[in-house]
């Protein structure tokens, strides 16, 4: 209301209090508002770098990444990473440096069960080191402070356990650390602990399992150094024995040179026992592969009825009847023909030998969808229980009478093995049958033998 002289009046003393007063709430709240941003921000951004970090699994790169997003994300000319270098040893080395030189002596030494390291467990949180320097001498382990004379430390805690520590200096701009920057240090120094601790205990166990894969090593070449002498022992009982019957003949031809009587026999039996010699070292050469094979597409009833046609005479001689039963639209497989074709052989003449006054042999071939399978049944005796699980052994045999080398099925074993599929035997009364089971999918290319 204007007064008798025609002016406004003046806002009172409590009126302007009033007035700054609520500037003064607009500026907490545009301030909180700020930080607020700043917090959601800064767990955002925590988020994915822990996220990040949880999936490096190498140790090292790990260490560079955590050094690096920490001077970038506070803007700071220099970082150094003090941790145990060596397992079972407790004291911090320098284990990663970047910025801007001097750089600390590699001899400095951080010890977590000292003054210093005690207290920065205990405080769990970043810390000035300005501060630390009035409360610690360089005697304390704080000799880092000579190349950072001010900026931050930062404990990287565990379980309660001080498992690191991590040094920034100051920001390039020199202005100060925040109560916001801390924050977002302490809470990304706990998660990148937790990091650091998965990576250093994935690289134990890998280490533990390189050491673990070099012992299998070892231990397997041990191993074939025993079965090797074990099979030339074998290899010399199975050669000597044709040899001296071919010697014991060749002293009845030299004593029958005058007479004549006789000599073709002998010389037949000993032709014989030279073939057998002869098939032992084939076999062997067989079980022993070093070579390689070519991997092509193959049509699995096509080579088994290319396997049957050339026993099928054999076959019909001992009065044993083939039955091949092929499931319509069977895929094609990558393999080695020539060895599956005497791998289905071998398993012929094994069912043809173990019939005895004729009988059936009955051959399914069907797939799903990773895996061809193959039976082979015949309506022989079988084979007694103590010896099927020693058939795929070499030179085990249970056809000692009629000559057997027990090389046939260990053969079949290796082709089998090398294409990724597995043979087995079973009884099923009567008669026996063996599983072959051979992987689709598989590249067409050249292959070293594996076994």
């Amino acid at each position: 209301m204007p007064n008798k002289r025609g002016t406004k009046k003046t806002p009172t003393n409590s009126v302007r209090a009033l007035k700054a007063e609520v500037n003064q709430k607009l500026l907490e709240l545009t301030e909180a508002n700020r930080r607020l941003r700043r917090k959601i921000f800064d767990l955002y951004t925590i988020f994915e770098l822990s996220r990040n970090f949880n999936a490096v699994l190498n140790y090292e790169t790990l260490l560079d990444s955590f050094v690096l997003t920490s001077m970038g994300q506070m803007g700071a000319a220099k970082a150094a990473l003090y941790l145990p270098l060596d397992i079972g040893r407790k004291e911090f080395q320098l284990a990663r440096i970047k910025g801007s030189p001097p750089y600390p002596d590699k001899e400095i030494i951080i010890d977590p069960d000292g003054r210093f390291g005690r207290y920065i467990t205990a405080l769990n949180r970043p810390i000035h080191i300005e501060d630390i320097t009035m409360k610690f001498t360089t005697a304390d382990g704080i000799g880092f402070v000579n190349y950072f004379p001010s900026g931050l430390v930062i404990p990287l805690i565990f379980q309660t356990i001080l498992r690191g520590v991590l040094i920034i200096s100051v920001k390039v701009s020199d202005r100060k650390y925040l109560d916001d920057d801390i924050e977002f240090l302490s809470i990304l120094s706990n998660q990148t602990a937790v990091s650091i601790e998965n990576a250093r205990l994935y690289e134990s166990e890998s280490e533990a399992l390189n050491k673990l894969q070099k012992a299998q090593e070892l231990l397997l070449q041990t191993e074939r150094l025993a079965a090797l002498g074990e099979l030339s022992a074998k290899i010399a009982h199975e050669v000597n024995n044709p040899l001296g019957i071919i010697k014991n003949y060749l002293v009845l031809i030299r004593r029958n040179e005058a007479g004549g009587e006789g000599n073709s026999e002998y010389l037949d039996i000993v032709s014989q026992e030279i073939d057998r010699i002869a098939a032992i070292v084939r076999q062997l050469l067989d079980f022993h592969r070093p070579r390689v094979i070519r991997f092509i597409p193959i049509d699995i009833g096509q080579v088994l009825n290319e396997v049957v046609s050339l026993v099928g005479r054999q076959m019909n001689d001992a009065g044993i009847t083939i039955d091949v039963k092929i499931k319509k639209e069977m895929p094609l497989i990558m393999a080695w023909p020539d060895g599956l074709k005497q791998v289905f052989l071998n398993l012929l003449i094994n069912a043809r030998d173990a019939i005895k006054g004729g009988g059936q042999v009955t051959i399914e071939a069907g797939a799903d969808e990773m895996t061809v399978t193959i039976h082979f049944r015949d309506t022989g005796p079988g084979i007694e229980e103590r010896h099927i699980p020693h058939i795929f052994e070499p030179f085990y045999t249970t056809k000692e009478q009629t000559g057997g080398t027990g090389l046939g099925l260990s053969v079949c074993y290796g082709i089998i093995k090398n294409h990724g599929g597995s043979i087995e035997y079973c009884n099923t009364g009567p008669g026996g049958c063996f599983i072959v089971r051979l992987p689709i999918e598989q590249k067409e290319a050249d292959y070293d033998w594996r076994i």
